[in-house]
């Protein structure tokens, strides 16, 4: 296989709460998006080719779907300084996070953020 895109899909319960978060929280760069009558979307950018979409409900109507359950995201920066300047960034910005960023036994330092949805979402580097 030689994929040309990685697309990392799923249905948010509050949509616009989880665009925003990987929007203006993350920092993602919003790609395009879409609301129809049977349902509304956003692409944004992680960076290379790795793009999140987001699924919700149509206009006035609730997903009843099930939550992510179970799923990890990981998100590899340049460098130990950029994963421990990012975990700052995103203190400051009144996000709850997991402990500081550790160096961990497998070579990566890293830490642990949560979505809206509760998915855990890796941010590290190789060291």
């Amino acid at each position: 296989m030689d994929a040309l895109e990685f697309r990392f899909a799923f249905y948010a319960r509050e949509f616009d709460q989880s665009v925003r978060f990987y929007r203006e929280i993350l920092g993602m760069q919003y790609l395009s998006g879409w609301d129809r009558p049977d349902g509304k979307g956003a692409l944004l950018s992680a960076g290379g080719t790795a793009v999140i979409e987001i699924y919700g409900a149509a206009q006035g109507k609730t997903y009843r779907g099930p939550a992510p359950a179970a799923i990890n995201l990981a998100l590899r920066l340049a460098s130990p300084v950029v994963v421990d300047n990012f975990f700052v960034e995103l203190a400051g910005k009144g996000v709850r996070l997991s402990d500081p960023p550790e160096n961990r036994s497998w070579g990566h330092r890293s830490f642990i953020v949560s979505d809206p949805d509760g998915i855990r979402i890796h941010i590290y580097c190789e060291i």
